[in-house]
């Protein structure tokens, strides 16, 4: 089986770069340890990562100082995804990160599971999806019509049969989403990615809950319907009539 790609994990704490580590590795990552920031930059060079989780506190350099200086290399290094993996959890901390470039910002105690969703959701939004298939240009559209559903993502307004369905603004965003990617199947882990960007809260039950409520609320319908692919999430399809 391949890898999914190499993860660089700067930590000083042993234990919890060992957690990260045997967890990145259930999840066919490869891991680089390293328990300083001195080495960052060579290893980011050198070892071309995919992905770098960067605790703030480490014994020789400010993880903020190490993002910055990540983000000022030259191309294509600069465009290193990172995540933050601290213990700093206050507002001023993750918005000072932000600003630094930084992708997403993990406080710890953490839940290794939840790392890993945030880590593929991270590596998703930095590599384009592919066109499948025609339909999948739609997803820079703020208007989507398929059949007798129209999703004006500018209004935040779905109408099916030219009847407007009352739905909140994040069913909106995740039908459209998978409106956007016909017969493309998503994960849960990538729809918290993809449309709920870093909030995790309810973890994927927050998907399944937003998908029962879609179903309920917009019906049964000849020309499409939302699909689930038991054990691995949900897509859009769109039902050819011959």
């Amino acid at each position: 089986m391949s890898s999914e790609g190499k993860i660089l994990v700067v930590d000083d704490e042993p234990n919890i770069a060992e957690v990260v580590r045997l967890y990145l590795e259930h999840s066919n990552y490869e891991s680089i340890l390293l328990p300083r920031g001195q080495e960052v930059l060579r290893t980011i060079v050198e070892e071309k990562p995919s992905l770098v989780l960067l605790d703030i506190m480490l014994p020789d350099i400010s993880g903020y100082e190490l993002c910055e200086r990540i983000r000022k290399m030259e191309a294509p290094f600069h465009q290193t995804p990172i995540i933050f993996l601290t213990a700093k959890g206050e507002s001023i901390d993750k918005l000072r990160g932000f600003n630094l470039g930084v992708d997403d910002y993990l406080v710890k105690p953490f839940d290794p599971n939840e790392l890993i969703a945030r880590i593929k959701a991270v590596l998703r939004r930095t590599v384009q999806i592919p066109a499948e298939t025609p339909n999948t240009q739609n997803a820079s559209r703020k208007t989507l019509e398929i059949g007798n559903i129209v999703i004006d993502l500018d209004q935040y307004r779905v109408t099916v049969g030219g009847k407007r369905i009352d739905l909140t603004p994040k069913e909106i965003e995740l039908l459209h989403f998978l409106t956007s990617h016909p017969s493309r199947v998503f994960t849960r882990e990538d729809l918290l990615g993809y449309v709920w960007n870093f909030d995790f809260t309810g973890g994927t039950r927050t998907v399944d809950a937003h998908v029962k409520n879609l179903r309920k609320k917009l019906g049964q319908h000849d020309m499409w319907n939302i699909q689930t692919l038991w054990g691995i999430g949900y897509s859009f399809e769109v039902v050819q009539h011959v």
